[in-house]
């Protein structure tokens, strides 16, 4: 790591994660793009396996939470999966006001496709991380997650 950074950088855990996601983030995109999957992130791939299943489809706004993603967030990706034809929006059946999303077969089938992709780059990475600190980093996230779980509750 860049010894120039500020100690409180060096040692912040909300700076090393977000580094560290950001870096295999763009080792992953670098693979899918190889791959010839430029349309589809690992965003879009976490909708889409969020949905996988989901017979119904998903509320939107229920979906955002699941990911913990802004509906902002959300909404830019559901238009991109949409104009994609990996989704589709359709009215919920119990209220006309509402919409679902729904994963669609071309979906699905990209999605399985890209999940290779991405376990392949993402293991070609881990390769290079001791399995002990590895293991470590995978408490330390999963801790993290649901200390904010418990936290976010009212």
């Amino acid at each position: 790591m860049a010894a120039h950074l500020p100690r409180s950088l060096r040692e912040s855990p909300l700076f090393l994660t977000t580094r560290a996601a950001q870096a295999l983030s763009h080792h992953c995109r670098e693979a899918l793009t190889q791959a010839g999957f430029d349309d589809i992130g690992a965003p879009d791939l976490a909708v889409l396996a969020a949905l996988e299943g989901v017979e119904e489809g998903e509320n939107p706004s229920k979906l955002a939470k699941a990911l913990r993603y802004e509906k902002s967030s959300l909404t830019p990706i559901l238009v991109r999966l949409r104009e994609a034809g990996l989704v589709l929006q359709v009215k919920d059946p119990k209220d006309a006001r509402a919409l679902r999303i729904t994963i669609t077969r071309k979906g699905s089938r990209r999605r399985k496709e890209a999940e290779v992709v991405i376990e392949r780059a993402t293991h070609a990475l881990l390769r290079e991380v001791p399995k002990k600190v590895l293991r470590h980093h995978a408490e330390f996230c999963e801790a993290l997650l649901l200390a904010a779980e418990r936290v976010e509750k009212p």
